[in-house]
């Protein structure tokens, strides 16, 4: 009986205490917080993140279609594109990262914003799968070479030359140290 209940227990800790519920999004970290910029399209309302680690960009693979994409998506009523920017890649890969500046504009609107996560990332355990709560859209996060892709390894393969062009553009975000990681 003891054995009975001890078991579900633990499963029931185990059931509860793992949650795929999105935890609140952070203070938005954004250098450009206005949408009125000359770069953007006037119709668009989505955004994303290019991260630099070294020569890699950090991309995730799309749930649905396997396929390759930065973190990004659509603002919502009364957020600036880089808070979008800054929310959406939260919720695709669990970074908190800070937005810098647009860097490029994809064929379908998105405007791809410099983005750093600085101390935040041990990119020796990449590729790793996204957290739970990201898991509705992305299933893997990793670090990838742009000029070794080809247009059918994204999601949108019309965005191979803007990422290569946003990549560029975007200072390196420093990994966690060993040190850091260990301390």
């Amino acid at each position: 009986m003891f054995r009975l209940f001890f078991v579900s227990f633990i499963l029931l800790i185990n059931v509860t205490g793992c949650t795929t519920e999105m935890p609140p999004a952070p203070y938005c970290r954004a250098q450009q917080t206005q949408t009125d910029t000359p770069y953007y399209q006037s119709d668009t309302n989505n955004a994303g993140c290019m991260l630099r680690f070294e020569n890699k960009a950090l991309l995730l693979t799309h749930r649905f279609s396997q396929r390759l994409d930065i973190p990004g998506g659509g603002a919502q009523t009364g957020e600036s594109l880089a808070c979008a920017a800054h929310r959406e890649t939260f919720e695709e890969t669990g970074l908190n990262v800070e937005v810098l500046f647009p860097v490029a504009q994809t064929k379908h609107g998105l405007v791809i914003f410099a983005c750093i996560a600085d101390d935040m990332l041990n990119i020796t355990r990449l590729p790793r799968p996204s957290p739970a709560f990201a898991q509705v859209e992305s299933i893997q996060v990793g670090l990838y070479d742009l000029f070794d892709l080809e247009q059918e390894n994204l999601r949108f393969a019309d965005d191979l030359v803007p990422f290569r062009d946003a990549y560029i553009a975007t200072p390196l975000s420093t990994p966690a140290s060993s040190e850091s990681i260990h301390h």
